[in-house]
């Protein structure tokens, strides 16, 4: 048996998470730093995506056969498992050509010679609890990358900073107010929020600053954005459009299983909680209506930190500074009775969705045809 293990060498590796830019990094930096030093290694890349179990059979077959398999001449090999996604909780994780595949790649990482083969596993999240990621802990080293968390406000520093190198590297720049409708648009997602920002600045090459109808005309919406338009139609106070909206949601719902009637009201409450968080400061004197986005955040800089609740739910500043930008005109269309009612109606909303038999959509569309209508003859 050889002298070092694997996790002694530094030579067995498993990078995971759920931030899937971060991970290529990291992986590409691994792998980038052995083929320096073992420039005489050969080198193999599988790639183990799979769509059932039977291509997660295939791909962990290769990496059997790539283990197994040494260079004529005796040197070693550099060993890339890249896009591996049945480690999770995923169906095919769960099945018994998979699991017993994995056992296999785990007996044989036991009998290997660490300083001659060296692997590299990226992957998307990991199932912690099954005995795969068990016996990897052991023999190798694990890095767990977290994406951005949409709850907080931190990661949006870190958007912002990134943005501006692809501009950077593109030789172009972006308008404050267009970046910030940017990071609104993509959301805690760094993968697609670096494509989008890439094709944003090629498309600006010509006029050297992005701007904020540019973000309109170019940039593609996720789901979390789609959801930010019912919102807005809502804070606007305009039922039509609401309902449009509205509609084509509850039809994506159909096509999108991770999609839910609740996630809609959860995104409905959080703009009704915005709107009323900025009400308030308004009132306390901290804001008032501007239409320059830069000059709102130098008013958002100068609220007092200690006047803000604990919870970041309820503490505007740990937003996204546009979003409360957006809300800012749409709060004159409420007066504050009118908010506090319709939090109060979302909260009888939301326990027809989980109590009653009556149809989602319908108790939906009551709810914001109530709040938007509430008041206004």
């Amino acid at each position: 048996m050889p002298g070092k293990t694997y996790k002694e060498s530094g030579s067995l590796y498993l990078v995971c998470g759920d931030e899937e830019l971060a991970i290529k990094e990291r992986s590409n930096f691994v792998f980038g730093q052995w083929k320096d030093q073992f420039p005489e290694y050969e080198e193999e890349l599988i790639d183990a995506a799979a769509g059932n179990a039977g291509e997660a059979g295939r791909a962990i077959g290769k990496l059997l056969e790539a283990m197994q398999t040494m260079p004529l001449f005796g040197t070693g090999k550099r060993i890339w498992f890249h896009n591996c996604n049945f480690l999770g909780e995923e169906r095919t994780s769960s099945v018994q050509i998979v699991i017993e595949g994995l056992a296999k790649v785990i007996g044989e990482f036991q009998q290997m010679d660490p300083l001659k083969v060296l692997i590299i596993i990226s992957a998307g999240k990991v199932d912690k609890r099954k005995s795969f990621y068990k016996k990897f802990q052991k023999l190798g080293q694990v890095e767990v990358l977290r994406g951005w968390d949409a709850s907080k406000s931190d990661w949006i520093p870190e958007a912002e900073k990134r943005i501006d190198e692809v501009f950077a590297e593109n030789g172009a720049t972006i308008h404050p107010e267009a970046r910030a409708a940017l990071i609104e648009s993509v959301g805690p997602n760094a993968r697609q929020l670096m494509q989008e920002a890439e094709k944003l600045a090629l498309y600006t090459t010509d006029s050297g600053q992005a701007s904020p109808e540019d973000v309109q005309q170019v940039v593609s919406r996720n789901k979390q954005a789609k959801a930010f338009a019912l919102g807005d139609a809502v804070g606007n106070r305009n039922l039509s459009a609401a309902m449009r909206y509205l509609g084509e949601e509850l039809w994506e719902m159909k096509l999108d299983r991770k999609r839910s009637a609740l996630g809609l009201l959860y995104g409905l409450i959080s703009k009704i909680r915005t709107l009323i968080m900025v009400k308030e400061m308004q009132r306390k004197g901290w804001l008032r209506m501007e239409r320059q986005f830069f000059r709102f955040k130098q008013q958002l800089e100068q609220v007092p930190e200690s006047a803000m609740p604990a919870d970041p739910k309820f503490n505007p500043l740990k937003l996204n500074p546009y979003v409360l930008f957006r809300a800012l005109p749409q709060s004159s269309n409420y007066a504050t009775n009118e908010l506090v009612s319709a939090m109060q109606i979302l909260y009888e909303a939301n326990m027809k969705l989980i109590s009653s038999s009556l149809d989602d959509g319908q108790v939906l569309q009551q709810s914001i045809v109530s709040i938007i209508t509430k008041n206004t003859a």
